[in-house]
């Protein structure tokens, strides 16, 4: 008890000194107190809460002068630190006495401070979570030893940095409590650690995320964001976090959304609600984080280095932190411009869709990804669900990416996945919907020509018609601007407001009051647009959206903007009890409104029967008012008797359609196109006759009735013969067949088993041939005036003319009138056994008449043809109709023609098979434009049957037909249908069409495996002399790729070398499996150029594929540089293999490379694309060689041997250039010797040898920056990579004509001997093994002779300059120089000596013909100086030219067939360095004679450096 009272005294006196501050004589109170006794104390008050104020009167009290008070305050510091573990105290209360503690610290003795430091490691070791102190004691007390000069630790003495590196490094090493890993990493942001330290620290904690409860993630997420200060560390936590959500939660999420969840009992370990809590924290801290301290372009900078891993970047987390880093995510008000982040991120989707592609044309690609696509619309549904929770920390950064992808222009795959996304979207989240539909409206106005935001609002308008029917003013101000933009732009955005007009009446007013303003607009296109909306309109019509919502006592109108009181409104006003009253008013009134168009010009009737028409078949309701409405229009072109008074003539006013406006005829006025009228009134009686209605049509039935009659009986009077051919002429023609044509279509749809309408159709159709027959003889005539043949009747110019009619004025082809509807019943009638709408006995006439069969596959075919091509405002590929008439016609064409196409052209008619086969075509081509998506799922499962079951019977029928042709070809070459230009078409269009069908075929179907098996066999066994027949190598070659990996094309070569020769005469390159290699009949002399070109398109892909997987590999490094411990050994794996796989492609690419460029191809289209092809080959080369680089650069892991990099060096690094460089001597003697053919005009010469040359510079450079490269990774690796490099060839010099001149002069005492050696070749012809040794012998001599002199000259003038060029070449090249010089110099001391030796080191030397010039293959020659070239320039002024032209040329002769001989003798010395020697005088003066032309690049004589060598 005394202890206690005598505690409580000494605390009294501790706050009484400490509260009136007398420091003195509390540090002497203290000073006189045992430590015992305060260490007692502190025990006992460490848990309350006056002890904060006690620790502070405690710290004060000690004097740090004597060591007896310094050692009691660290007693009292030490009981403190080791209560801290047995008393639980507060987290602030901890932190308060520890600050208190901080502000003492610098006054401690560095052995006291290390002991403290050593308590705070003991105290992280205990793991405590209660007992966290430690966190704020010891970055301070780190801090400050850190500073000293010096610290003893255990007797060590050592720097304060050098302490502090040695405790960092322990903390990073040992192991860290999961319990204390969020203190943990917030003392570790106090530590003020370094780059490299952050980048340790991030990654040893990223590897304990794993173990971790989902709520510890956000605070210890927080902590390390904090601690990274650059986007390259921050990305290392991200990528953690994401492998973590995706470990337990988005991975059963997914599953469950594939349907592949088998494990149905089992209990998550984490509920889902805690993973979407913790996830949408970690977001709210990483944009705190990083709002100020990383910008977009650093994190930009560092995501790119993912471009090419869409696995990587498109996984839910990830995509979010992405978005949450955007600036439109935190500030959405501004323009999508404003961030960089979503370019990148619509770059990644990009590369994804791209690597599917990938993997649909290459099974190299899909063995090398080795995972499947990542469905990004499977991550925007789930997107779109957590937001639908509430979760929106992205919904802004997300909706704008959306909209970045639905401004990629030129990519419909990313359009439309963001169009899907907006639907969803909308419909979950329909706030947001008036925003999404304004920036819409407001990129649809500012981009009329793109077509996605219009089709995005369409779908918009479907999925959510409500909500976007309450944005009223964004609608009206889209409607005005209906009145001021073009016609086809605002019938492209119209579609959008169909589906609002069924529930909006207030929309439906202000569509009409627009409507009515633009149809008194003079433009004719927006007056088009007018009658165009008019028509949507009345598509959607009905009882139920045509009245007004409102209606008052004063008023029955349906529509506001419509009065009642029209004249057609009249008639139904009477009847106000009917039930479709409000219909048929509007559609009256409406009706009126388009009355007018039948006054205006030919444009708009036409857009107004197309439009009607297609209106009458959507809403039936609508054909008792739409036949009201055109009767009287139709009657007018008729003069006819009533049905009782036959006295007057029957007359169709063909005049009324068209007219001249002057007598020359030279420009008409066109009125109306009565075929199509007609083809528009037969579909409504069509209709009518369906239903009952009070209207009588029977008069407009009588006069096409009439018309027909007198048609067949020729009481209607066509155009003659007679005359010239005049525009008015053209057009009444035109006009006619039209008529007759929708007379036919008249007929065809009316017809019924039960009347005779069919039997009209042939009389029709041979009057209608007669007509073209007329028409055709007319265009023949020579009396037709020049400037209308000139004409392009396809740009034919119209224009609107006063009397609202079209004005024309060139003549114009005929086209055909039918619709799809049309000939569909056609086809069907033609083809089909039985119809149900006319007898057998009716059809059968027509189907045997060839000329009509012909013409209707022909229209057929346009038509089919002209459905892609229609524009984009008729929304063709949503039309449900058109789709069904397209895949009927095609089953009609397909069961019935291509199955039987042999008998076809055998029985029936070739032009008509022709024909069928190209309707077919047009009907794959046609539905794979329009309907991609549908293609393989229904429209070829209309049409065939078996493509249910994964086999496509089509496919087999069309190779069969195929080989039932080239079968027959190759049995009967005389009547070869290939000689007949119908005949030729049908095996090209099955091509085509297989091309379609292989292409919609998925990889892991069979009939992929079989197709390429057909087209290998097919090409072994046929002999194609037929060039558009080439095509089938195109499909090999595709299908090769996509079914088989390995060496194949590097056996093509062998066959254009059988037909063009070889360059060389070694044996071409050839892999083991490759030994017993297929041999292609089908390449021939006809077909090779085209069949070079696929394969040169066919490499260009690999080479292609290969580049984005190096660019993957570049990825896949950085990533292993980032990856913790745990996944870095999977990514190096990953990298391996993808190393050696890329290795692999590049070899067989370089081994077909190398056979290629030893093939004499013909020059240009096909050198240039060779040429093209090994630069690009060069350039991939160059790039994974960087790849290396980079990775030794990265301290990643590199072997070379491993990855088969060191077998690619050696297959391409000498082959290939050696190949090249004899390439270019086959380039240059090809083109110098055709330009002899051009020695009076020079510049077409020049112009030839610059064309045919101008890659070859390019190449070269390709080449000299991979042997760069090849060098520095030799010196990164430490390995001799530099012996597999070919050294190069100098291809370019300097001629110093002076010295030629004078080397020239010198050999004229031997012109003797020329004339000599001339006469004797004359008499011995081309016998050069009969020919004399000693004449050789002299020749040879006489050569050197010129040769040493010339080298004394240059030596002597050139001493100094040859020094100065030595020192500015690499190493080899010197020591070459410098041997050359030595030589040259011994050479004038022995030239009277040693002339016999010389002739035997010359023929050894000498390994390539003369004919090249100044080269030698695998040869380095010495560039000729300027000087020198002055010198030879000079020395040739005085001599005859025609003289030196043929010596030169008989010495080269000569000399060339001798060492030809002796070189075929002679051993090749492969492991032997190049030497290097000058030119002789027989290649300097040919150099010469040739640049008297133009120089081999281009470059005038005169002026000639080095250009191009390595």
């Amino acid at each position: 008890m005394s202890s206690t009272s005598a505690a409580l005294v000494l605390e009294k006196q501790m706050y009484t000194f400490n509260d009136r501050r007398m420091l003195p004589q509390l540090q002497k109170l203290l000073q006189n107190t045992s430590t015992k006794k305060l260490t007692d104390i502190l025990e006992n008050k460490l848990g309350r809460n006056e002890f904060a104020k006690f620790w502070d009167c405690l710290l004060l009290g000690f004097s740090i002068e004597t060591f007896e008070a310094r050692e009691k305050r660290f007693a009292c510091v030490k009981c403190f630190l080791d209560g801290l573990l047995k008393v639980e105290l507060t987290y602030r209360q901890t932190y308060d006495l520890i600050t208190r503690l901080c502000l003492d610290l610098q006054k401690f003795p560095n052995e006291q401070l290390i002991e403290i430091l050593e308590h705070c490691v003991d105290h992280l070791r205990v793991a405590d979570p209660k007992c966290v102190g430690w966190k704020d004691l010891l970055p301070p007390v780190l801090n400050i030893l850190t500073d000293q000069r010096t610290v003893i630790v255990n007797g060590i003495t050592m720097g304060g940095l050098e302490y502090r590196d040695s405790i960092v490094k322990n903390l990073f090493t040992m192991r860290w409590p999961s319990e204390v890993l969020t203190p943990l990493a917030d003392m570790c942001r106090e530590l003020q650690l370094s780059a490299n330290e952050i980048t340790v620290v991030v990654n040893k904690f990223c590897g304990y995320v794993q173990s971790l409860a989902p709520m510890a993630l956000p605070a210890l997420a927080y902590q390390l964001f904090s601690i990274c200060s650059t986007a390259s560390q921050i990305i290392v936590p991200i990528l953690a976090l994401d492998k973590y959500f995706y470990r337990f939660y988005y991975k059963k999420l997914f599953a469950d959304m594939n349907s592949n969840s088998v494990d149905f009992d089992s209990i998550d370990k984490y509920s889902d609600k805690e993973m979407r809590e913790a996830e949408e924290t970690i977001l709210h801290h990483l944009d705190l984080c990083t709002q100020i301290k990383i910008t977009e372009q650093q994190m930009c900078a560092v995501l790119r280095n993912f471009i090419s891993m869409p696995d990587i970047i498109l996984t839910p987390f990830v995509l979010s932190a992405i978005l949450t880093m955007s600036k439109v995510n935190r500030n959405p008000s501004c323009g999508l411009s404003a961030s960089i982040l979503l370019p990148f991120l619509r770059s990644v989707i990009c590369r994804n869709e791209d690597e599917h592609t990938l993997s649909e044309y290459s099974v190299w690609c899909r063995e090398t990804l080795h995972r499947q696509r990542v469905d990004i619309e499977q991550i925007f549904k789930v997107l779109i669900d957590q937001n639908k929770d509430g979760k929106d920390m992205v919904t802004p950064g997300l909706v704008n990416l959306v909209f970045v992808l639905l401004k990629s222009k030129q990519n419909p795959s990313l359009q439309q996945k963001a169009i899907n996304f907006l639907t969803k979207f909308i419909r979950k989240r329909f706030i947001f919907g008036h925003g999404i539909i304004k920036k819409l409206a407001e990129w649809m106005i500012v981009e009329p020509d793109q077509n996605q935001y219009s089709e995005c609002l369409t779908l918009l308008s479907v999925a959510d018609t409500f909500t976007v029917s309450e944005c009223v003013e964004t609608i009206d101000c889209v409607l005005e601007t209906f009145l001021w933009m073009p016609g086809d732009h605002s019938m492209q955005m119209m579609p959008f407001i169909l589906p609002l007009l069924k529930i909006s009446p207030i929309i439906t007013n202000s569509f009409i009051n627009v409507l009515r303003k633009a149809i008194r607009c003079n433009d004719v296109k927006v007056h088009c647009m007018a009658v165009y909306g008019f028509c949507m309109i009345l598509k959607q019509l009905n009882n139920c959206n045509s009245q007004r919502s409102q209606v008052n006592v004063s008023s029955f109108c349906t529509q506001q903007n419509i009065s009642s009181c029209g004249f057609m409104s009249q008639s139904a006003s009477a009847t106000m009890n009917r039930s479709h009253r409000h219909f048929d008013m509007l559609s009256l009134d409406i009706m009126g409104i388009l009355r007018n168009c039948l006054q205006q010009s030919v444009d708009v009737k036409v857009t107004l029967y197309e439009n009607l028409q297609r209106a009458v078949e959507l809403n039936n309701k609508l054909v008792p008012h739409i036949v009201q409405f055109i009767d009287w229009h139709f009657r007018s072109y008729f003069e006819s008797p009533l049905e009782e008074d036959d006295s007057n003539q029957f007359k169709v006013k063909f005049e009324k359609i068209t007219k001249a406006t002057d007598d020359q005829e030279n420009e008409i006025h066109v009125y109306d196109n009565l075929g199509l009228l007609l083809v528009f009134i037969a579909h409504c009686l069509v209709i009518f006759e369906n239903f009952e209605y009070e209207y009588n049509v029977r008069e407009m039935r009588r006069l096409i009735e009439t018309s027909i009659e007198k048609t067949l009986n020729k009481g209607i009077k066509f155009e003659s013969t007679m005359g010239n051919l005049t525009l008015l002429k053209n057009e009444l023609i035109l006009q006619q067949l039209n008529f007759l044509e929708g007379l036919m279509a008249y007929c065809i749809l009316m017809s019924k088993s039960n009347n005779d309408y069919v039997k009209h159709i042939l009389g029709l159709f041979k009057e209608h041939e007669n007509l073209m027959e007329r028409l055709k003889s007319l265009s023949t005539k020579k009396s037709i005036k020049k400037s209308k043949t000139n004409i392009d009747p396809e740009n034919a110019t119209l224009g609107s003319s006063l009397n609202s009619s079209a004005t024309k004025k060139g003549p114009n082809k005929p086209e055909n009138i039918w619709n799809l509807v049309v000939v569909e019943r056609f086809m069907r009638l033609l083809h089909e056994d039985v119809v149900p709408f006319a007898s057998a006995n009716m059809a059968t006439p027509l189907r045997s008449h060839v000329n009509l069969v012909r013409y209707v596959l022909e229209v057929a075919g346009h038509k089919v043809e002209a459905i892609h091509l229609q524009p984009l405002y008729k929304q063709l590929s949503h039309s449900k109709r058109t789709f069904k008439y397209l895949s009927d016609i095609t089953k009609v064409v397909y069961e019935r023609c291509i199955k039987v196409l042999p008998m076809l052209w055998k029985e029936f008619d070739l032009t008509s098979a022709s024909l069928a086969t190209e309707c077919f075509r047009q009907c794959l081509n046609t539905a794979n434009i329009t309907y991609k998506t549908k293609f393989s799922d229904t429209f070829v499962r209309n049409f065939d049957l078996h493509a249910s079951n994964k086999s496509s019977e089509c496919i087999l029928v069309l190779q069969n037909i195929i080989q039932t042709y080239m079968e027959e070809e190759s049995s009967d070459a005389a009547d070869s249908m290939l000689n007949e230009p119908e005949g030729c078409k049908i095996p090209y269009n099955l091509l085509l069409s297989l091309e379609i069908l292989y292409e919609n075929i998925s990889f892991d179907s069979r009939m992929t495996v079989e197709s390429y098996s057909w087209l290998l066999k097919f090409c072994e066994k046929y002999e194609i002399n037929n060039k558009e027949l080439s095509l089938v190598h195109k499909l090999l070659f595709k299908q090769r790729q996509k079914t088989h990996s390995g060496a194949f094309f590097q056996t093509i070569p062998l066959h254009f070398s059988k037909l063009w020769s070889s360059i060389r005469d070694e044996v071409q390159e050839e892999d083991i499996c490759t030994q017993s290699r297929v041999k292609l009949k089908s390449i021939t002399v006809v077909t090779a150029e085209s069949c070079l070109l696929y394969t040169y398109e066919a490499i260009r892909k690999q080479i292609e594929d290969v580049e984005y997987f190096i660019t993957k590999a570049n990825n896949l490094t950085y990533k292993c540089r980032i990856a913790d411990e745990d996944d870095r050994d999977f990514c190096l794996a990953a990298l391996s293999s993808l190393e050696r796989s890329i290795c692999s492609q590049l070899i067989h690419v370089s081994q077909t490379l190398i056979n290629f460029t030893n093939v004499c191809i013909p020059l240009g289209t096909c050198m240039d694309g060779l040429l093209k092809v090994v630069m690009q080959h060069y350039v991939c080369l160059k790039n994974m060689a960087k790849h290396f680089l980079n990775c030794c650069a990265g301290d990643v892991k590199v072997s070379l041997r491993g990855t088969k990099f060191d077998i690619l060096l050696k297959v391409v690094g000498k082959a290939l250039p050696s190949n090249f460089y004899a390439l270019i001597t086959y380039i240059e003697s090809n083109v110098l010797d055709t330009d002899k053919k051009h020695k009076r005009n020079p510049q077409v010469g020049a112009a030839k040898v610059l064309r045919e040359t101008k890659f070859i510079s390019k190449v070269i450079l390709c080449i000299e920056n991979f042997n760069k490269t090849i060098v520095l990774l030799a010196k990164r690796t430490d390995l001799r990579l530099a012996n597999f490099v070919h050294v190069g060839t100098a291809r370019d010099y300097r001629v110093k004509t002076s010295d030629l001149k004078a080397a020239i002069d010198r050999t004229l005492s031997h012109s003797s001997q020329i004339e000599d050696a001339e006469v004797l070749d004359d008499s011995n012809g081309n016998e050069v093994e009969g020919e004399n040794e000693n004449g050789d012998e002299d020749e040879e001599t006489l050569l050197e002779q010129i040769e040493e002199e010339s080298r004394l000259l240059e030596n002597q003038e050139n001493e100094n300059e040859e020094d100065e060029e030595e020192e500015e070449t690499n190493d080899d090249y010197q020591t070459r120089r410098s041997s050359v010089s030595k030589k040259a110099s011994s050479d004038e001391r022995k030239l009277e000596n040693s002339e016999k030796n010389n002739r035997k080191n010359k023929s050894k030397e000498n390994k390539t013909s003369t004919d090249n010039v100044i080269e030698s293959d695998s040869t380095t020659c010495s560039p000729i100086t300027p000087d020198d070239n002055e010198v030879l320039r000079k020395e040739s002024e005085n001599v005859d030219e025609s003289q030196l032209r043929k010596n030169v040329a008989k010495i080269n002769a000569r000399s060339t067939r001798k060492r030809t001989q002796r070189d075929s003798d002679a051993p090749e010395a492969v492991s032997e360095q190049p030497t290097k020697r000058r030119a002789s005088y027989v290649q300097l003066r040919r150099f010469k004679l040739r640049s008297s032309i133009i120089d081999p690049m281009g470059v005038p004589k005169s002026v000639k450096k080095s250009k191009y060598k390595i």
